[in-house]
């Protein structure tokens, strides 16, 4: 029996319909913080269906919606399984500042894959099960020309008893963050100004790798020293490299061209095709990393996309990885993106405000009708979304930048990792 006094109304918006609805939810209380923002859980009691879910608070210094923000809605586009989707969002003002604070509910999962992998050492099914899940997950934010930035165990949501696998925390409303130094891939490190999605590709290698592994593959302590990890196993960039990495830094090595260990070194006893796999994605040239349709039919998968295949709890994957989503993989040509136009009345529904929720509310626990509703609002500049994938992103979505132009490495003549 829930004990009603206990209960929290909250007006909200849904996602991505954009009505407003009177939230009920109870047993809320705080599930993990940060510099930028708290998560909580709760039970979601209204609307139904009853649910767990998880509501991400932050304090923004500005109301600007980013293309990241605006993709989490659900707004114009169809969800997809692997990417965590928003439900509903509302915001409050509190302290003695009147600090705006802004909520963003989601579906709660209970464990991160870097909760997980701490905890225990994944059998190669859940391996081949999340990275199928993770790659898939990334064919979908590619085709919408979505760079996740900080693809990580701990951003990648799992509900491990069941197998489902989320990529979670887009940095909405606050500030792009680099890419985590662990993750990062060589032309970041390097210094490159230009980049597109492929550096997710590259950071959920490393994903699989630390999942293959159970611990991080590249454990770098600075910049340089994670270089050097990378150099040392898959070996030293080509003067090519360098050139279709578009990096300004010129390497100097003292002594030695480096050949790599390789990836086998680093992950004993590692299924052959998952270091096949791994040995692909991380590649320096990031348009030859290993992705999408080939990566997701690659014959490594064929174990778990059998008819029949089970993990070790007896649970059947095709109940995880659907012959639908086969056959989406399947039909994924690659050639048009399904691209998402940010128009000014995306950035205008999104600017609700406290007041007009309070104003605009149904009677209790009823959704608002759906007649139109008016906003007063500064005007948003309508912007150009990126129409190809492949398109190198401009100078201003970049995250590292480095101002020494010269990276000198001394390397041994027999490295040992």
């Amino acid at each position: 029996m829930i004990d009603s006094e206990k209960i929290v109304e909250q007006p909200a918006k849904e996602m991505p319909q954009m009505k407003t609805v009177m939230l009920r939810m109870t047993n809320l209380r705080l599930h993990a913080s940060g510099v930028f923002s708290n998560v909580y859980r709760g039970t979601l009691l209204e609307p139904a269906p009853q649910r767990e879910i998880a509501i991400k608070k932050t304090w923004p210094e500005n109301r600007e919606r980013n293309f990241e923000m605006i993709f989490l809605t659900g707004i114009g586009r169809k969800p997809h399984k692997n990417v965590v989707q928003m439900i509903f969002a509302f915001s409050n003002r509190s302290g003695k500042n009147e600090r705006l604070c802004e909520s963003f509910v989601f579906e709660f999962l209970p464990d991160t894959l870097a909760s997980v992998i701490k905890r225990e050492k994944l059998d190669t099914t859940d391996i081949k099960l999340y990275a199928w899940q993770l790659f898939n997950g990334l064919r979908y934010l590619s085709a919408h020309s979505i760079v996740h930035r900080d693809i990580k165990p701990i951003n990648v949501l799992l509900d491990h008893l069941v197998g489902i696998l989320k990529i979670g925390d887009f940095g909405s409303a606050k500030i792009v963050r680099k890419v985590t130094r662990f993750y990062r891939p060589p032309e970041l490190l390097l210094g490159a100004e230009y980049y597109n999605w492929t550096v997710d590709i590259w950071s959920a290698g490393c994903v699989l790798g630390e999942m293959i592994r159970g611990s991080v593959l590249f454990p770098g302590r600075h910049r340089k020293h994670q270089l050097k990890l990378i150099f040392l196993c898959i070996g030293s960039p080509t003067a090519e490299d360098v050139k279709v990495m578009r990096v300004p830094t010129e390497i100097i090595f003292d002594g030695y061209v480096v050949v790599g260990t390789g990836l086998g070194m680093l992950c004993p006893n590692a299924d052959p095709h998952l270091i096949g796999i791994l040995s692909k994605i991380l590649v320096y040239p990031p348009k030859d990393r290993l992705h999408g349709r080939e990566l997701l039919l690659h014959p490594a998968f064929d174990s778990i996309l059998q008819t029949g295949a089970k993990r070790s709890n007896g649970q059947v994957i095709s109940t995880i990885i659907t012959a639908d989503d086969v056959k989406d993989v399947q039909n994924d040509t690659g050639n048009k993106p399904a691209v998402i136009t940010v128009t000014t009345e995306m950035r205008k529904q999104l600017n609700f405000t406290c007041d007009e929720l309070k104003n605009k509310i149904a009677p209790k626990n009823k959704a608002m009708d759906k007649r139109k509703t008016s906003f007063t609002i500064r005007e948003a500049s309508k912007i150009t979304p990126i129409r190809d994938p492949n398109t190198i992103l401009t100078s201003k979505y970049t995250e590292v930048m480095f101002y020494e132009h010269t990276l000198r490495f001394s390397i041994p003549r027999h490295p040992c990792v």
